[in-house]
């Protein structure tokens, strides 16, 4: 059919993909000058005049639903012999071939892409649609991340035109129907909630949870069995997706979640506290494009759902049951025996540095089961491997028994926040609550005050492991100078040394027999020691000896005299006169009243007696 045109209109380019009910091709809209996907039923459809009834009630319906996740029809019509139906082309894989290139998804991925197929189904639900085969084939990943559900109206047109003409019969992927399709009830939004559930779980896991030899082998399983949860499987499930799963597969559908509102609103929970994963544009984009969907896609068959009533039930477990009877007392013994009197014990591995994949296979090899228990950061262990595990390696264990293993989710990395600038006490505590530590150089610096951050390393917002230190270089305000010596200089000098070496000066007077006049007696601090810029130097300016009127001292004793003068600070010589024998002082040189200074000489003349 390549290059052929229908309807006048729609120019068929390649094929896409076959299915029960038809073909699906791309094509150009020669009218509106786009591309469109075009769906061709087959001809034996087109014979079923109630089918052809109904497809055209629910496609005109499915024209009318309009939503960002769901597949938009454009048109539809007849062809010749058959019918068709035009719709939106999106560029990019289904979920089927996703998971039959790509393996199991992510649990972020799964979470993120099941929430969006559930707001595809809120919509329709609201409008009245039940979709009735959701399914891998039926959900497209554009390039872009967006999850579009395809088929709306198709399944039901499909589902009730054959449960009509063909009584006792049900129809659709029976990997995903539900409990009450299979027993021939009709269909709600909660039967769509199911084959979504089974749907996360084929995400999450890689495969569906039934198989069988025949189709009515598996749907024996939907109505018999509960739907396991996903971790069994595969350890990396959380139990919060676990939880989704199991609400959605109840096979009684009054015990399961109620709406796809509810559903998504567990979906968005749980997604929240799961580990990262590459988005999923990443994901669309990695896989091959092909030219035709897989052929291990999931057929929609037509089975009789006879099986499904209590009756048949019970008249069959009662036949089943009388050579069961028989067989368990038998199996019971060997059992009893194979269980009480011989032990099954074995040792744990060591797992530690494994891969899941890699520490399942060894639990496996042991007869153990295997679960992860949590997920921490390591700073040693890389992402995604084994960190420890309960019970420790080489412990004695049941087999059958359970390890728990703890994941290793890499390093944590956080953004350095940003400290230059800031006092360092501040600098330090914005350091130790984004968990890191530090450690401090300090500089001098003239242009920064002390305990101010100058730098940081790393810098701000780069990733680095928590509990790492950031090296801050931190102020110690300007380089201190030393003082000069000082002593003995001339007033006019000093200030001007004091005032080349960026420190101030302060100056008071005193008395100095030593120092001479306008000379530096003391300074404070002394020299040679260091101080910021800035700081004041304090100066003791010698105003020369101590002046004063020369006492009289004629009369006094020698010692008494003597005494005296020395207390004033003069230099003084005693002379005892010839052929004299007294100690009184008779003389005097400077004479009492004259100017003196202190140190200046002075004699007495000794005499009397």
């Amino acid at each position: 059919m390549i290059e052929t045109t229908i309807d006048g209109r729609y120019q068929i380019i390649s094929r896409i993909a076959a299915g029960g009910m038809g073909e699906v091709f791309r094509a150009r809209d020669s009218v509106l000058e786009r591309e469109v996907a075009l769906k061709m039923l087959h001809r034996t459809l087109a014979t079923d005049d109630d089918f052809i009834d109904r497809f055209r009630r629910e496609a005109r319906s499915a024209g009318m639903l309009s939503h960002p996740n769901i597949v938009g029809v454009h048109d539809w019509g007849q062809a010749g012999d058959t019918y068709f139906m035009v719709m939106e082309f999106i560029r990019g894989p289904n979920l089927r071939t996703i998971l039959g290139r790509m393996g199991p998804m992510q649990p972020a991925q799964a979470a993120e892409v099941t929430g969006q197929i559930l707001s595809a189904l809120e919509h329709a639900h609201r409008q009245g649609f039940v979709h009735r085969d959701v399914k891998p084939e039926n959900v497209l990943l554009t390039l872009d991340g967006v999850a579009k559900v395809a088929d709306f109206g198709l399944a039901r047109a499909l589902a009730e035109s054959r449960v009509t003409t063909a009584p006792g019969t049900v129809t659709g992927t029976v990997q995903y129907l539900a409990p009450e399709q299979i027993q021939g009830e009709p269909a709600d939004p909660r039967t769509d909630l199911y084959a979504t559930g089974i749907l996360l779980y084929e995400l999450l896991v890689g495969k569906v949870p039934y198989s069988g030899e025949t189709s009515v082998a598996i749907a024996y399983k939907h109505l018999r069995e509960r739907v396991p949860m996903p971790s069994k499987a595969n350890p990396m499930v959380p139990e919060s997706l676990d939880r989704v799963v199991h609400a959605a597969t109840e096979r009684d559908r009054e015990a399961r979640i109620g709406d796809a509102a509810e559903m998504r609103r567990r979906i968005e929970a749980a997604h929240q506290d799961l580990p990262p994963a590459s988005s999923l544009a990443e994901l669309a984009r990695s896989v091959p494009p092909v030219d035709e969907a897989p052929p291990d896609r999931a057929p929609t068959v037509t089975i009789p759902h006879t099986l499904a009533p209590k009756e048949k039930r019970r008249r069959f477990l009662g036949r089943v049951g009388r050579w069961l009877a028989i067989l368990i007392v038998f199996a019971a013994a060997g059992w009893a025996t194979w269980t009480y009197l011989i032990p099954h014990r074995t040792d744990a591995p060591e797992l530690a540095g494994l891969t899941v994949a890699q520490a399942q296979a060894r639990a496996e090899e042991a007869g153990l089961e295997l679960a992860v228990r949590e997920e921490v950061f390591s700073s040693d262990v890389g992402a995604g491997f084994v960190v420890a595990q309960d019970p420790p390696p080489g412990v004695r264990v049941d087999q059958g028994s359970t390890i728990r293993v703890v994941l290793s989710k890499g390093k944590e990395l956080l953004p350095v926040p940003a400290v230059t600038g800031l006092p360092l006490g501040e600098a330090r505590r914005a350091l130790r609550e984004a968990r890191f530590e530090l450690e401090v150089v300090r500089v001098f610096d003239d242009g920064v005050a002390e305990n101010v951050v100058i730098a940081q390393n790393p810098s701000a917002e780069t990733e680095l492991e928590v509990g790492l230190a950031i090296e801050l270089t931190v102020s110690k305000g300007p380089k201190p100078v030393a003082v000069p010596n000082l002593v003995g200089r001339a007033q006019e000098d000093a200030e001007a040394l004091l005032v080349a070496a960026s420190l101030q000066v302060e100056t008071s007077e005193d008395f100095s027999n030593t120092i001479p006049r306008g000379s530096v007696i003391s300074q404070t601090p002394p020299a040679g020691e260091e101080i910021a810029p800035g700081s004041t130097v304090s100066l003791v300016v010698s105003r020369g000896p101590r002046e004063f009127p020369m006492p009289g001292v004629v009369g006094m004793t020698k010692e008494a005299a003597t005494s005296r003068l020395t207390d004033l600070g003069m230099q003084v010589e005693a002379v005892q006169l010839p052929g004299s024998s007294g100690n009184t002082v008779v003389g005097q040189t400077p004479e009492a009243g004259e100017r003196v200074r202190a140190g200046d000489p002075v004699t007495i003349f000794i005499g009397g007696g």
